[in-house]
């Protein structure tokens, strides 16, 4: 077995997991692993579709499910974020949530979407040595630190969402093929970035639900601290 094939093997057994556990009750630990493990999944078949030069195709159910479980991810997130605050705009939250819920409809199975993928993956290796795939992905990973080296001197609020963008592109890629020199430290980016994105989101939508001034303010100071965080610890990775 390929390297590549075994990343593939323990993201199915992961995906598996969740999904056989969200068939009986929907948890946040299960929402959130689905959610990274559909992430990491998305990242490679965009792998897959470079090396066969074709037009990123991911398989319709599971980019369906992906949307769904990011929304009452979403939800899950900003109950956190506010769960001292705006009880009127809490209560709209926890409504939309058990919606969601309703509305989820995992299906049963998912295999004809994971053969799919495989099948991918089987006509890559035809063609594609396996150290030449890890090489080109870390070519890849390479690149997107370049890109980040050379917007990092001036990081605006517009600049950090480019940037995490990219983050999220290297980390994905990073545990693909196990490199996990700077593991850490894009841990911590990935958290900071992620907390200060759930802020801003959060406070567009309560702009727009009540303007509550007062859950604004806290939470731009809270953004403001996180932004710092966060152009810290990008600035470690150079």
């Amino acid at each position: 077995m390929t390297r590549l094939q075994e990343y593939f093997t323990e993201l199915i057994k992961a995906f598996n997991e969740c999904h056989s556990n969200l068939l009986i009750d929907v948890t946040e630990e299960d929402i959130h692993k689905l959610r990274t493990t559909l992430k990491k999944i998305k990242t490679f078949n965009l792998i897959l579709d470079s090396l066969l030069f074709r037009e990123k195709n991911f398989p319709l159910e599971l980019s369906i499910l992906f949307d769904k479980i990011g929304q009452i991810r979403d939800i899950q997130i900003q109950q956190k974020l506010l769960e001292r605050y705006d009880e009127s705009y809490t209560n709209i939250l926890a409504d939309y949530y058990n919606k969601l819920l309703i509305e989820l409809n995992i299906k049963n199975s998912y295999q004809e979407e994971i053969d799919f993928l495989e099948d991918k993956l089987n006509k890559v290796e035809e063609y594609h040595i396996d150290d030449q795939i890890f090489l080109n992905i870390k070519s890849y990973i390479d690149i997107c630190y370049d890109d980040i080296k050379n917007i990092i001197t001036d990081i605006s609020p517009e600049i950090l969402h480019k940037i995490r963008i990219k983050i999220k592109r290297i980390y994905y890629n990073v545990l693909m093929i196990n490199d996990l020199k700077n593991k850490d430290i894009l841990d911590n980016i990935q958290d900071s970035i992620g907390l200060w994105h759930d802020c801003d989101i959060t406070i567009e939508n309560i702009k727009n639900f009540d303007n509550n001034k007062e859950v604004i303010d806290i939470l731009n100071i809270k953004k403001e601290i996180l932004y710092k965080e966060s152009v810290k610890f990008l600035e470690q990775l150079f």
